[in-house]
């Protein structure tokens, strides 16, 4: 726009015009920057664009010489890319159910055949779970666009579609002809798993920034148990949505908005009657489920939540490092540093002696629980991991970030 010609009107339009771009690009630019931090994107190529970001440069992998022997029982490309949503897979009756983008599809756990494939007009954000406790046809996923939706587990039919509020991102196990959905807005809906009828609705206050993800409902006997981005951890009773306890597992503090976010998005383990939980920015903690009385709380950010056994609890802290700890007082046992800036999934434990981890580059590090040390090493999907790995009995299962579906066994 040339300000150096026309009358002394035009000027003056032009320069409110200026003056009103400038805003709007100083408005526009504020909300990149709140959408960058919710969706976990890179600051610097909203901000910077692509050719002035630059990458964090990764310590080398220590060199390995594989200690225990793993094996590759098949691959196959699922079509179902995620990227860096945390869509968890779903096994049920010798079948694995992947979702993604816009697709949901089941394969046979024995040979990687697939089963069938469904494809969606809106993209999937939350799932996959359904009810392993009966005869249930029924897997649950959710959508952008917060349609919660039910198909038959052995076909692929849309059963029923129910719209809730705002954009699903976690979906809890059903049980008693219910399932949960946790959605964007900090609500938790409650609904039939066999109609989709919502039979309650409850809320917590949501502050203004956090991460675009969810931890995924609980349920433990007749509650199930929820986190939010406020901090808190919360039962209600499963029929009818009375709040039996909460606690409070974060409060914001910091300097800078984004040391101020405490969302519980990570794994919450039930063990027994124990709950394991932990915030960004907050506490890690032991909880008796019944209670919700915390029998110990630890200082401990990590995005990943936690993964316990009787004798052990395996985490990962912001900057990449594995810890182990006491699943009885929350005091640390070990910690592994060789992950760092690595984004490493949480670590899921497949026996007293080892767990088994993937990182952003797609590597897969098998880890000794006792020595706290890398026993083995693979490669799957190069696009990388932010789904924690599925162990079902003697087998493991990864879904990589661009839809590679792969079983390992040892």
């Amino acid at each position: 726009m040339d300000l150096n010609h026309g009358s002394g009107e035009d000027i003056k339009m032009k320069k409110i015009a200026l003056s009103r771009l400038g805003l709007i690009t100083c408005i526009t630019s504020f909300t990149l920057l709140l959408n960058a931090c919710s969706q976990q994107t890179s600051l610097n190529s909203q901000l910077l664009g692509n050719k002035t970001s630059q990458a964090i440069a990764l310590p080398p992998l220590k060199k390995l010489t594989n200690l225990i022997p793993t094996k590759k029982n098949w691959q196959v490309n699922t079509g179902s890319a995620m990227g860096e949503r945390k869509i968890h897979p779903f096994i049920k009756n010798h079948t694995i159910y992947i979702a993604g983008a816009q697709s949901v599809s089941a394969w046979n756990m024995n040979n990687g055949a697939l089963l069938w494939k469904k494809k969606l007009a809106e993209t999937i954000t939350a799932g996959i779970n359904g009810n392993l406790a009966n005869n249930s046809e029924k897997i649950i996923i959710g959508s952008s666009k917060g349609n919660a939706i039910a198909l038959d587990s052995k076909t692929g039919k849309t059963l029923w579609v129910e719209r809730l509020s705002s954009e699903i991102l976690a979906v809890s196990p059903s049980k008693n002809g219910l399932v949960a959905l946790r959605t964007a807005d900090g609500k938790l809906h409650a609904l039939s798993s066999q109609t989709g009828e919502i039979v309650w609705q409850r809320s917590q206050k949501s502050p203004q920034l956090s991460h675009l993800g969810a931890s995924v409902p609980v349920i433990l006997s007749d509650k199930v148990i929820s986190g939010f981005d406020n901090g808190k951890l919360v039962a209600y009773q499963l029929s009818n949505g009375k709040p039996q306890w909460e606690v409070t597992l974060a409060v914001p503090k910091g300097l800078t908005e984004l040391d101020k976010i405490i969302d519980i998005d990570g794994k919450i383990t039930v063990l027994d009657n124990a709950l394991f939980a932990s915030s960004l920015n907050g506490n890690a903690s032991g909880i008796q489920g019944a209670t919700g009385n915390p029998v110990w709380l630890k200082t401990f950010s990590t995005p990943s939540g936690l993964s316990a056994s009787t004798n052990t609890i395996l985490t990962r802290d912001n900057q990449g490092n594995i810890w182990k700890l006491n699943p009885q007082t929350g005091n640390p046992v070990w910690k592994m540093d060789d992950l760092q800036q690595r984004q490493p999934t949480l670590p899921i434990i497949i026996n007293e002696e080892l767990a088994v981890a993937a990182d952003k580059q797609g590597n897969i590090h098998w880890i000794n629980t006792k020595k706290g040390k890398i026993v083995a090493r693979d490669s799957s999907d190069k696009a990388g991991y932010s789904v924690a790995p599925i162990v079902n009995k003697n087998a493991i299962y990864f879904i990589g970030k661009s839809g590679i579906l792969s079983k390992y066994s040892l």
